[in-house]
């Protein structure tokens, strides 16, 4: 029996997407408690010091085995750790394992100029200045004004010193810097779907296919920008809160449109068992063979749902 809180043709979507035999578990998962997740900022102190002072707070922290600065703590546990002057320091930072774990992904690295190109709170731009050891240069780039100062503030609260923010269309910044950045992080706006709690009304009204069709016009001009603003050689990661295939594997299928061989898909090695890879049809959609090398999480009591998608350019962007 489909539960109240998700429409019956967004439940069939949902069974399309995920199959018959994972559906229950992704449906329990929008209704069970969740485990908080947290991230040692490295920027302000070591991980040993710091797991220190957050098990002074009285908390059990679990440490996440593929991310040595990742920690869980059990949800009755949450307000002990975000109303902590760690977290107001920004000696922590908690934060999705999902996001944690494209930071992962990506691997950004010291003295390289790194982008994030959607990049409003700032957690996943502010892991990656600390996996960059704060050093070399970080663009990140928001097109809301009040968003903006928010990102802004959050990375000078976490120690960032190498980044600098502008307010601006992601979509136009492949044209304006092609071929400049190491490393592009593009976690874009969507449709948010795997935001959905049984307990909150508003998390589950908000999606819609209409919301799912105009957020995929959108990603689709952002990873087209993404991928013209990166290096030959460099690695970009479009990833999404989405189930949906309109903005997750048919945008990966745009980006080798777009492209015409010159993106390449890059494999994504998976240090946990919940997860799919991309699906090759969705209905009437038939989708790039790349897809295979997509990543889709699914959620469960540690894990939001997630898509991932990892490239290489091959060469310059021909008109540059």
């Amino acid at each position: 029996m489909q539960p109240e809180f998700i429409s019956g043709e967004h439940g069939q979507r949902l069974t399309e997407i995920v199959g018959k035999d994972q559906i229950e578990g992704v449906l329990k998962s929008f209704a069970n408690p969740k485990t908080t997740s947290f991230r040692i900022n490295t920027i302000r102190g070591s991980v040993s010091e710091t797991i220190s002072a957050v098990e002074n707070l009285g908390v059990t922290p679990s440490p996440v085995a593929w991310c040595e600065e990742a920690f869980l703590i059990p949800p009755e546990q949450r307000s002990r750790l975000t109303h902590s002057e760690l977290a107001d320091d920004g000696s922590i930072y908690v934060q999705g394992l999902s996001s944690i774990f494209a930071s992962t992904v990506l691997r950004p690295e010291p003295e390289q100029w790194n982008l994030d190109l959607a990049s409003a709170p700032g957690g996943k731009a502010s892991h990656m200045a600390a996996l960059m050891d704060n050093r070399g240069k970080l663009s990140v780039v928001e097109p809301i004004k009040p968003r903006m100062y928010r990102l802004a503030d959050n990375l000078k609260r976490l120690g960032v010193t190498i980044s600098r923010t502008y307010l601006m269309d992601g979509r136009k910044v492949g044209r304006k810097v092609p071929d400049r950045f190491d490393c592009v992080m593009l976690d874009a706006p969507c449709s948010s779907d795997s935001r959905i709690r049984a307990d909150n009304p508003d998390s589950w009204k908000f999606w819609s296919e209409r919301k799912v069709r105009e957020q995929a016009r959108k990603q689709k001009g952002l990873i087209v920008s993404a991928f013209q603003s990166l290096k030959p050689g460099g690695t970009l990661l479009y990833c999404t809160c989405s189930f949906s295939p309109e903005e997750n594997e048919a945008v990966v299928s745009h980006l080798m449109d777009a492209t015409d061989g010159d993106a390449t898909p890059l494999p994504i090695e998976m240090p946990f068992d919940n997860w799919q890879p991309g699906i090759n049809s969705f209905r009437e959609l038939e989708f790039d063979d790349a897809v295979s090398y997509s990543r889709r999480v699914l959620p469960n009591e540690h894990f939001d749902a997630f898509f991932l998608a990892r490239f290489t350019k091959q060469r310059p962007n021909r008109s540059s």
